[in-house]
């Protein structure tokens, strides 16, 4: 897909421990388990010859990595169990259908199912997954893939190519209601089983557009064929419509391949179920797997109460919250519990995947269309001092619409506060004259713009409505709700409004910035931003194999961008912050270079030790827990 996610709201998901209320209990005792029904013998089928994928494979003329790192500590023990809580319970348990498209469910999907490929820390190179070999054909546009003749299923059958076309099968149907997975299927031609072990994919090009051949890439076809797809056993979907799926799998989950499974028995309706280990994961040994999945059961619970989630957090009945206010980080995460280690707080400067936040300008409308009205626009939006006075200085400016990443420019102007500056700009573009009311006027008209906004921007938004007023520009705010916001944006019915992207890890320019996007209803080009140049630099991006050359394209694409001053840029948090119980084991970066909250849970592990020094600290009161580094910045040197 080449969509770039809005993020209106960031919900805060929160980790509760296992055990007893009572502190002094004993660390319980747990074990995997398992869901296996056949006995598959371990191998390849014999009757399948290696040059077909099977025994005595030796992938001369294909590719693999073997020289990866995994981010993990691989002494991890295995054992004990977590928590989760989200707000709501999920509407359905389904890995594709109606209602799936959820941070949740994507959570819990990617601990039980996988795909053909993952890709490393970095997100630049491809790592065996259900596959250990690929290849990529001479004009990028088709795929192969030898699966791991010893994957299997939780039930014990073996993953095949027919899993794979059966799971595409299920990805294309409409009647999964899905149109996300419908998208990503439809690149794709059905995929063919070469044999047991090696399965084809084509890309699909549509040869009736001008622009298909422009924007295909094949790079990027390759990465949805060997990551998009969360393969399914074909003995539970084979023939199955998208909407008996739907009707069938809406309470239950089709048994995985990956490290944890499911069982309906543990559903408390509206309130948990649990994912439990599996004792017979089939890559428990491989090295993309040493050191994971550690935790024997993960609970997923639904609690709406927010103020009831940090009760229990100060209590200790909660094990970790990520922390997205900063004056709650500031205010109040502060006391005993903190002072004794018992409560532990970092402040983790990876590299999460950030886009663009601010106020987006539509260029279509008039005086907005005049660069020298959005200059003024930005050296009146006071960054210094929300951050000073109501973000205790915790974010970092924006000047990129790739912060923190590989792609960011670090040559682009960095706009600040200058009301003098934005007065010259205006009265250059003939907006000189001001009314008795001190805003300025031209033809019989004011300059003002509406600007919708949440009730959490109010604070800062009133500042910047005053700011305004004194170079001579009337903003009038409108309140509002996030679903409008999105509406008008994607029918581009505004003049300013704010906006907060999320950029996935491969960047979709040609969504956000091409010209073709900025006429076409429902994209995400809302500025209405046309460069020739842009879309020049976006047919490097798609048709280059070389990241090298993509990163560059996109360095450049970046400044283009900024200089346009299509958006009144603000700030983003170059961390995450977390607070925990003193009780978990972890690797030196503490959760992944991504920030996923995947990665917290396939990495963390219940520390035995720690978790026996924590009960007792938490009896005896004059008991000092170590606390180290509140500030964790492992990953900016790696």
């Amino acid at each position: 897909m080449n969509r770039i996610i809005i993020v209106i709201l960031i919900l805060p998901f929160i980790i509760f421990g296992c055990g007893k209320k009572n502190t002094g209990t004993r660390i319980p005792e747990t074990s995997p388990v398992s869901a296996k029904i056949y006995n598959t013998p371990p191998g390849a089928d014999p009757t399948v010859p290696a040059e077909l994928g099977g025994a005595g494979f030796k992938g001369e003329g294909w590719q693999t990595n073997t020289s990866y790192k995994v981010h993990s500590n691989p002494d991890a023990v295995k054992g004990g169990g977590i928590v989760l809580s989200f707000g709501n319970f999920p509407a359905t348990m389904a890995l594709y259908g109606k209602g799936s498209a959820t941070e949740l469910n994507a959570l819990i999907n990617s601990l039980m199912y996988e795909s053909l490929l993952s890709l490393d820390e970095n997100r630049e190179n491809y790592i065996p997954r259900l596959a250990t070999h690929w290849q990529i054909s001479s004009d990028g546009k088709s795929y192969r893939f030898r699966i791991n003749p010893d994957a299997r299923f939780a039930d014990g059958q073996p993953v095949t190519s027919e899993d794979v076309i059966a799971t595409y099968d299920l990805c294309s149907d409409s009647t999964i209601l899905f149109p996300e997975i419908n998208e990503v299927a439809g690149m794709f031609k059905r995929p063919e089983a070469e044999s047991k072990y090696i399965v084809k994919f084509t890309a699909k090009i549509d040869s009736t557009s001008k622009n298909s051949e422009r924007l295909f890439s094949g790079w990027r076809y390759f990465l949805h064929a060997a990551g998009a797809f969360k393969v399914y056993p074909a003995f539970y979907i084979r023939n199955l419509s998208g909407k008996e799926y739907n009707e069938k799998y809406r309470t239950r989950y089709i048994p995985g391949s990956g490290p944890y499974l499911f069982d309906t028995a543990d559903i408390v309706k509206e309130s948990s179920f649990v994912l439990r280990r599996r004792s017979d994961y089939w890559a428990e040994k491989e090295k993309f797997a040493k050191g994971l999945y550690n935790f024997d059961f993960i609970k997923i619970e639904s609690v709406n109460d927010e103020m009831l989630r940090n009760e229990k957090f100060k209590k200790g009945e909660i094990d970790a919250i990520f922390v997205f206010r900063a004056a709650e980080w500031v205010e109040k995460m502060t006391g005993e519990e903190y002072d004794r280690g018992i409560i532990l707080k970092r402040a983790v400067y990876n590299k999460p995947t950030q886009g663009p936040a601010g106020i987006c300008i539509n260029m279509r409308r008039k005086p907005l269309d005049d660069i020298r009205i959005r200059k003024a626009l930005s050296y009146a939006y006071n960054r210094i001092q929300f951050n000073t006075k109501l973000f205790y200085n915790s974010y970092s400016y924006l000047n990129s619409f790739f912060p923190g990443s590989i792609y960011e420019n670090k040559n682009n102007p960095q706009t600040g506060f200058n009301l003098d500056s934005a007065k010259n700009l205006l009265n250059e573009a003939g907006w000189a004259e001001k009314n008795s009311a001190g805003f300025l006027i031209k033809n019989g008209k004011i300059l003002e713009f509406d600007l919708p906004f949440l009730k959490s921007q109010e604070r800062y938004f009133t500042i910047y409505k005053e700011d305004l007023a004194k170079i001579g520009i009337k903003l009038n705010l409108k309140e509002t709700d996030a679903a409008t916001l999105g509406k008008l944006g994607l029918e581009r019915n505004f003049q300013l409004i704010p906006v907060a992207w999320l950029n996935p890890d491969f960047p979709s320019p040609d969504a956000l910035f091409s010209s073709d996007a900025a006429d076409i209803p429902n994209s995400n080009n809302w500025s209405g931003i046309k460069d020739k140049v842009i879309d020049s630099l976006i047919v490097i991006y798609n048709s280059s194999e070389d990241i090298n050359k993509r990163v560059q394209a996109i360095k450049q694409i970046d400044s283009i961008a900024v200089n346009y001053y299509q958006y009144v840029l603000g700030w983003y948090i170059p961390y995450v912050r977390i607070g925990f119980q003193n009780k978990f084991g972890y690797p030196e970066g503490i959760i992944d270079k991504n920030n996923s909250v995947f990665g917290l849970l396939s990495m963390w592990y219940y520390d035995r030790e720690k978790a026996e020094n924590y009960m007792q600290a938490k009896d005896n009161h004059e008991m000092i827990l170590e606390k180290g580094e509140t500030e964790n910045k492992y990953w900016l040197s790696h």
